[in-house]
């Protein structure tokens, strides 16, 4: 009986454990995809009003997500002539938001002020769009996926005893 229990308790626990790795993924998204927001929002109000060199705005900027970071850092080599290529590292992020991130990075800081903006415009809506689809997904998608590992390890472990 003790044991019956200890493998109901191990098979719960490793399903809840799954459900907040499924919520961490949906997390990490959404946390990328609101810093890249800021990102752009930042490098809207550099072009309108300070007017700083791109590779200087993006070293000033406060981001949480290490994807993040790094794609910046990659950036910030190519300009510098660090790098050959001017790469995107993919990481977790999905397709449609990995390439709405390489066509940002492609945009940014290659051509004259009215263009600059206009196409960071552009990329702000759909990264707004991109946020807000993440941003439902963590928050509902996220908690039904911890209730529903919890359940379906619960079950293992009962039809285990």
């Amino acid at each position: 009986m003790g044991m019956g229990l200890f493998l109901l308790f191990v098979c719960a626990a490793g399903g809840t454990f799954c459900g907040y790795m499924i919520l961490f993924s949906y997390k990490r998204n959404y946390l990328y995809l609101q810093d890249v927001c800021g990102m752009i929002s930042a490098l809207k109000q550099n072009l309108s009003y300070k007017k700083d060199s791109v590779p200087v705005v993006l070293s000033g900027l406060n981001v949480n997500s290490a994807q993040l970071k790094k794609n910046i850092q990659e950036y910030i080599d190519f300009t510098r002539g660090q790098s050959d290529k001017r790469e995107v590292s993919r990481g977790f992020l999905p397709q449609a938001t990995f390439d709405g991130v390489k066509d940002l990075f492609e945009a940014i800081g290659g051509s004259d002020e009215h263009s600059q903006n206009t196409r960071l415009e552009a990329l702000s809506a759909r990264f707004e769009k991109l946020r807000e689809t993440a941003e439902n997904k963590y928050k509902n998608m996220g908690a039904v996926a911890v209730k529903l590992g919890f359940l379906i390890g619960l079950g293992v472990g009962i039809l285990a005893i």
